[in-house]
């Protein structure tokens, strides 16, 4: 649907906007990620935002133009300039709108148990609902809201399976979109730390190859992935055992030895933990007929 509306008590050009609701059947929104409504818009300077408070989570893409945005942790208000992304939060009193120049705005409602994951993974910050996005990432949004438009024009069980794949592929750009980039030297010694996982080396022993303190070999690591140094070890590990898993006929004790673990059993508890299921056992479900050993 797609209309014009303006407010008779302020004085600021019309909104040409269009938008879709969902009501999403209650096994999707319990299974994950659902989205309960998505749209675009682009307006005029509005003097003041409209407060409000959503039941769900809120995505909004600010891809021209700039605007503020308002909150009890932000009474004064944060600066918007696209290009930009706004993190809505159920149950957070919020108002934001475009400033002098308008802007334009690409918004996407979501819920469902994934949304904890998300948010435990730092995907977004409460704290800090306004975060400045990378250019490039605004250029894939928009064949995804018109995917969204023609979708919702029709609403029904096909339409909340494709919205709700859409709403992740959104959420994942704008959590890539508004990634702090790397410092070049952490980066490459992230790199470093990578290439040599398999090595029998302590974090004190990485950090003295590199050149550095143990705690800025820590922080540096952690800057780039999240993670702790031996933490990125263990994954690092891991994943290429699962590969050599799937993909080798390597025995066990062999892919143990070449991921870094001297003992076959430890390697073996250490993979049941982490995977779920033994080293044999994920072969089993993983690995192609004819698979052979390289």
């Amino acid at each position: 649907m797609e209309w014009m509306i303006r407010d008779p008590d302020l004085d600021y050009p019309p909104v040409v906007r269009w938008s879709s609701y969902l009501n999403v059947e209650r096994g999707l929104r319990d299974g994950g990620l659902s989205c309960r409504g998505a749209g675009e818009q682009q307006g005029g300077h509005i003097p003041r935002p409209r407060m409000r408070c959503l039941s769900t989570h809120g995505l909004v893409f600010v891809s021209a133009g700039g605007g503020v945005y308002v909150d009890g942790g932000h009474p004064d208000g944060v600066a918007v300039q696209a290009p930009a992304v706004l993190w809505l939060f159920p149950g957070v009193v919020h108002g934001y709108s475009p400033g002098p120049d308008g802007w334009t705005e690409h918004w996407v409602l979501f819920e469902g148990t994934a949304c904890r994951g998300f948010e435990n993974l730092d995907a977004w910050s409460r704290q800090a609902p306004v975060a400045r996005a990378s250019v490039d990432a605004f250029d894939a949004i928009r064949p995804v809201f018109s995917r969204l438009r023609r979708v919702l024009a029709a609403p029904g069980r096909r339409a909340q399976a494709v919205a709700a794949t859409a709403a992740g592929y959104l959420l994942g750009i704008a959590i890539d979109a508004t990634a702090p980039s790397p410092r070049d030297a952490a980066a490459s010694v992230v790199d470093t730390t990578l290439a040599s996982a398999s090595a029998p080396l302590s974090v004190a022993e990485r950090a003295r190859e590199l050149g550095m303190s143990t705690e800025a070999f820590r922080t540096a690591v952690r800057d780039v992935t999240g993670l702790s140094p031996h933490e990125l070890v263990i994954r690092t590990r891991l994943e290429r055992a699962q590969q050599l898993l799937a993909k080798t006929t390597m025995d066990v004790s062999a892919v143990a030895r070449q991921v870094g673990y001297d003992d076959p059993a430890y390697f073996s508890r250490l993979f049941r933990r982490r995977v779920g299921v033994s080293p044999r056992r994920f072969r089993e479900q993983e690995a192609p007929r004819g698979a052979s050993g390289g």
